[in-house]
């Protein structure tokens, strides 16, 4: 699995939903994101279930590729900085385009849903008054508690898709990097389950990415720490293969996005 730090870089967060809001810039949003926690433990031998401690660290990384891609679902948290100021998401994806979850900064907020063919915002006023510039105000006195509908499937949107289509998520991750060799790093647990350490440092930097493999059952990637750079950070994976919630909010809940773009001046 060669990783690209933009995974866990708050600016490609902060991209990942500019498309849904049409023009709208500004910061995006949600709740505190739980981190996993990581306990030394005194032996590898847990790992020989699924032989990852007989192979070599790009063997590791290959074999945690090909789980990644395998699944059908997975909910991803990641932390990172953006302009110097800490960002966290969270969201569950599907392969078939589905997703539902958060963002925040700076104190403001927003939750995002996708179903198949519509995409929903919702955010606190902060966030609207700064995304609506000289319209603020406005777009505040439309969406106070109210979800933004927005047409069309988010995993066909380039700027949304890789935060809610898995496959475009596990092709991000996959991309090939000229960041340096893995080698593997001491035996440890991420939230009491067994796993793999690789780390990749890059080349001519202190930079650091350590990967954290599931070394029972599916080798699946359960945490990437990026530390040593401009932009440090971490993502977890949890809910593999679980169903994704993507459920429309009640049609009284939501504003049409053609009220910006003046097609029409009703709830839906």
């Amino acid at each position: 699995m060669a990783v690209q730090r933009n995974v866990v870089a708050a600016s490609v967060v902060c991209a990942a939903l500019a498309g849904v809001l049409t023009g709208c810039g500004g910061d995006k949003s949600d709740d505190a994101v739980i981190g996993s926690k990581l306990r030394p433990t005194a032996s590898a031998s847990t790992t020989a279930a699924t032989g990852l401690d007989a192979l070599t660290a790009q063997q590791v990384s290959d074999k945690a590729e090909a789980a990644l891609k395998a699944l059908t679902s997975v909910r991803v948290d990641a932390v990172g900085m953006d302009d110097g100021k800490p960002m966290q998401i969270k969201t569950a994806m599907s392969k078939g385009g589905e997703c539902a979850g958060a963002m925040s900064q700076d104190k403001m907020a927003m939750q995002f849903i996708s179903t198949h063919h519509t995409t929903y915002v919702k955010a606190d006023d902060s966030f609207w008054r700064k995304s609506g510039g000289k319209d603020g105000s406005a777009m505040v006195e439309l969406l106070h508690g109210k979800w933004m509908k927005v047409a069309g499937d988010a995993s066909a949107d380039e700027d949304l898709q890789s935060f809610c289509d898995l496959d475009s998520f596990a092709d991000e991750m996959s991309s090939d990097n000229d960041d340096g060799p893995f080698t593997k790093g001491a035996p440890t647990t991420v939230d009491g389950q067994p796993v793999v350490t690789i780390i990749q440092k890059k080349t001519g930097s202190a930079e650091t990415t350590t990967i954290y493999v599931a070394a029972q059952g599916e080798p699946y990637p359960l945490k990437i720490v990026e530390a040593g750079g401009d932009e440090p950070g971490h993502v977890t994976f949890t809910d593999f293969n679980k169903p994704v919630r993507a459920v429309a909010p009640p049609a009284s809940q939501t504003v049409d996005i053609s009220k910006f773009t003046g097609g029409g001046n009703k709830n839906v």
